[in-house]
């Protein structure tokens, strides 16, 4: 039997994490589970019958440093060891737009292949500098005067000296939430030493994680499902087969009235979506999850 391994990072609204877990609720799937040390409470354990779950120790997880990837290699380490058919990192506010049957029937029509999207392409100096030694990069979002002057000067002084000039080919980036078959995966746990020393002290170092290793691996660039760089445009297709909307440059939370427009997302070949908040709109997460337990 051919299993696959969800490894999810959470960091609010446990009720909304329960649901994403009964849909994934299945004997042909392992469950990993890490939550941002910061968050609220979380209970040890949730309501599952059919799938294995792991949760692996809490990680303070700040948005704009490594430890973001420091996170995803937690999980792709816990889980490796398993040798499962395929990956799948998902964050606490994804949903799966079809039922396990669905998802897996369409794995298993596209094995060893590899699931990104990848972005249109920046300026590859722009991608060198996140890859520099920064300090202070948990504090991203800090809106001191004095920390954003100092990484003023560090962005100037980067641009004149680049450290990690031998990186400059091989950048590339993408969303940071990938489906990637086991070999990919075992290779990414197998050089995590080259991953620490490539991006541990840089920033939004998330989303070129798995772009980048690809391309350092070139034996993995023929196995990417669907390569075409996104725009952020309505009707892209995106090829780590999540929707996501970044039409406004910022990824939008759905509403019930997007209900059908996920539909149409799920006709055209995508089978997750984010960003549901319970907080923001419930609804929807209900109706989703309603329609995919009634096809089970």
């Amino acid at each position: 039997m051919k299993k696959h391994a969800y490894l999810i990072i959470a960091n609010r609204n446990p009720e909304q994490l329960q649901i994403l877990l009964t849909l994934l609720d299945d004997h042909r799937n392992d469950i990993y589970l890490l939550v941002d040390q910061k968050s609220m409470p979380f209970p040890k354990k949730f309501q599952l019958n059919y799938a294995a779950f792991n949760s692996l120790d809490p990680l303070p997880i700040n948005w704009g440093d490594y430890s973001q990837i420091a996170a995803e290699m937690l999980l792709f380490k816990a889980a490796a060891h398993g040798k499962y058919d395929y990956y799948h990192l998902l964050s606490g506010q994804d949903l799966p737009l079809t039922n396990q049957d669905e998802i897996h029937a369409f794995f298993d029509e596209h094995p060893h292949k590899e699931f990104v999207t990848y972005s249109s392409q920046k300026d590859r100096r722009q991608l060198l500098n996140r890859v520099q030694k920064y300090h202070f990069t948990n504090k991203f979002r800090n809106q001191s005067i004095s920390l954003r002057l100092f990484r003023k000067f560090e962005n100037i002084q980067h641009n004149l000296f680049p450290i990690k000039k031998d990186l400059i080919d091989k950048l590339a980036f993408g969303s940071q939430w990938v489906s990637l078959d086991d070999d990919l995966v075992q290779l990414l746990v197998k050089q995590e030493e080259q991953i620490t020393e490539m991006f541990d002290q840089g920033f939004l170092v998330d989303e070129l994680l798995v772009p980048t290793m690809i391309n350092l691996y070139p034996e993995f660039k023929a196995r990417v499902y669907y390569n075409k760089p996104v725009h952020d445009l309505p009707k892209e297709f995106q090829g780590n087969l999540r929707y996501i909307d970044w039409w406004d440059g910022a990824p939008y939370v759905w509403r019930e009235k997007d209900y059908e427009t996920l539909l149409a997302a799920r006709k055209n070949g995508h089978f997750f979506s984010r960003k549901f908040d319970a907080e923001v709109d419930n609804v929807i997460i209900s109706k989703l999850a309603e329609g995919i337990l009634e096809k089970v």
